[in-house]
């Protein structure tokens, strides 16, 4: 019988760490016990409700306990979750659904009627999901009448006894949704084997240990919540303190009264702590290791002020690659700043030149990867998929270089996403809603520097006559979530290309630099 199976680990931790914490969320607190104990019950509840393997299940909710269960249920029986953004458009998700052909979908009273309006555009607009109403509905925290309760589906079955689905490595656990270069969501695919290794990664990397207390609020749909470590914490025995969102002052509440040991923070995030009330007198000594990305050595500063104690670890990932294929090791953490440091266990990197050879040292290249944490490909896209995944290595899109000591330093991106207050977001998605205007004739979006947030979009276009940009933002909110819609218009006259028409977006950032904007998020200009 093969053991792959991502929800064996708990039966195990029930016996091992019984009494220990598991699991900490506001007031409700489960040990290792009660969490398989309410998994068991949540499976055995699932499957009466018609839930089977390779069932798909979409999950669209920020972070609570019962996000955890309900994922860790459907592993139980070789089902598979389907996290997705919350802060998509009903659109957006309804794409999402049909793509993924769901049967089910999970919720929270914040989000039932972005939920409600999904569904019903999926049915609406083409086929796949069915009958809106053919769709199963659970709600994760109690919903009106139509949602079947979570929490009164395990309570009802509580003592039931499910036997873990005998899955593979290759076994499919969730998928995982992320933009492309091509600006259409792919669905990454993760195996359980991927998770597992992934898992044991973390573990090596991190030193993780039953004594180890991660806080957790990077939001759950995203690798960074779910495999940063995520759920190997819980492979060793130990605990995860999960907050509904990121709240700077709880941050501090947090690792104080857990005595939080571990924690993935944002550069924005960092930020925001440094400037909270309470950061002087709060205890922070407990807090061995803080995971971020793309931090300025000012702010490196701010965290080894917060941190004195802990490695600061820069890090690298996608979520092609169930989260990090490399980390900067305490060692160097100062005399590699900057580097993204040296590949995790049982992952192979290189850089490469356009024909897949190795580059020179302090050459740039593209940065290709593989290893048994490494996704098989994208959900029903085997375009895509034959583009990344080349002479089994995956392309990761992003240029990078190698020093003379092997540490990896990503330079540049291919594909030409935006990053932005831990979202990635996709300039070519952007684009193609902008160029649905029927004044557009061309967008071009490019990433700005934004003091909070890191990044945000703006936007250049080229109109037709009459073409106003508050128009143009409304149609834009229309058809993207918040996050996505340009904060900067700018309407040219023409792009900046090179001989083969290629828009040049260094250009573009340059002229950003000196030329006035036709709207801003924070005011339109008037003349």
């Amino acid at each position: 019988m093969s053991t792959a199976n991502v929800a064996a680990m708990l039966a195990g931790n029930a016996r091992r760490f019984a009494d220990a914490d598991a699991l900490v969320f506001e007031d409700r607190r489960w040990t290792h016990r009660q969490l398989a104990a309410d998994v068991e019950a949540l499976a055995a509840g699932l499957a009466a409700e018609g839930i089977r393997r390779d069932a798909r299940v979409a999950i669209i909710s920020n972070n609570v306990p019962e996000f955890l269960l309900l994922s860790l249920a459907l592993s139980k029986l070789g089902a598979v979750f389907v996290p997705l953004n919350y802060r998509l458009t009903a659109g957006e998700l309804a794409q999402l659904l049909r793509h993924a052909r769901v049967e089910a979908v999970a919720t929270v009273p914040e989000f039932a009627a972005l939920t409600d309006a999904a569904l019903t555009e999926a049915a609406l607009t083409g086929a796949g999901a069915g009958p809106a109403a053919a769709v199963r509905r659970f709600a994760l925290e109690p919903i009106a009448d139509g949602w079947v309760d979570v929490r009164a589906v395990i309570e009802a079955h509580r003592g039931a006894r499910v036997t873990d689905a005998d899955l593979d490595d290759a076994a499919l656990h969730r998928i995982v949704y992320t933009s492309g270069t091509t600006g259409l969501p792919k669905g990454v695919l993760l195996t359980h084997g991927n998770v597992n290794m992934n898992m044991h990664a973390q573990i090596v990397e991190l030193g993780l240990r039953s004594s180890d207390r991660i806080l957790n609020f990077a939001p759950l749909y995203h690798v960074g919540g779910t495999d940063l470590p995520g759920f190997g914490i819980w492979h060793v025995g130990g605990t995860m303190v999960l907050h509904r969102r990121f709240e700077p002052a709880a941050v501090l509440r947090a690792i104080e009264t857990e005595r939080i040991t571990g924690m993935v923070m944002a550069a924005t995030m960092l930020d925001m702590v440094r400037r909270a009330a309470d950061v002087a007198a709060a205890d922070l000594s407990s807090v061995r290791w803080v995971i971020y990305s793309q931090v300025t050595s000012a702010l490196f500063a701010v965290a080894r002020e917060l941190f004195p104690d802990a490695r600061l670890i820069e890090g690298y990932g996608l979520t092609e690659t169930c989260s990090a294929l490399t980390y900067l090791d305490e060692a160097h953490m100062r005399s590699k700043q900057g580097s993204v440091g040296l590949p995790v266990s049982w992952v192979q990197v290189r850089v490469v030149d356009a024909d897949g050879n190795d580059v020179l040292v302090g050459d740039d290249g593209e940065v290709i990867a593989r290893g048994p944490k490494v996704s098989p490909g994208y959900l029903d896209d085997p375009q895509a998929t034959g583009a990344a995944w080349r002479d089994g290595w995956f392309h990761t899109g992003d240029i990078g270089r190698f020093d003379a000591d092997g540490y990896l330093y990503i330079r540049d991106r291919l594909k030409d996403m935006i990053r932005s207050g831990g979202e990635n977001m996709s300039s070519a998605e952007i684009e193609n809603v902008l160029a649905d205007h029927p004044l557009v004739l061309a967008a071009s979006v490019v990433a700005a520097p934004h003091p909070v947030w890191l990044e945000v979009p703006v936007a250049f276009v080229i109109g037709r006559p009459g073409l106003e940009a508050e128009s143009l933002i409304a149609h834009a909110r229309q058809r993207l979530g918040g996050f996505k819609v340009p904060k900067e218009i700018y309407v040219v006259d023409e792009f900046p290309t090179n001989p083969s028409g290629k828009v040049l977006k260094r250009s573009l950032r340059e002229l950003r630099s000196s030329a006035r904007p036709d709207w801003t998020y924070d005011r339109p200009r008037r003349d």
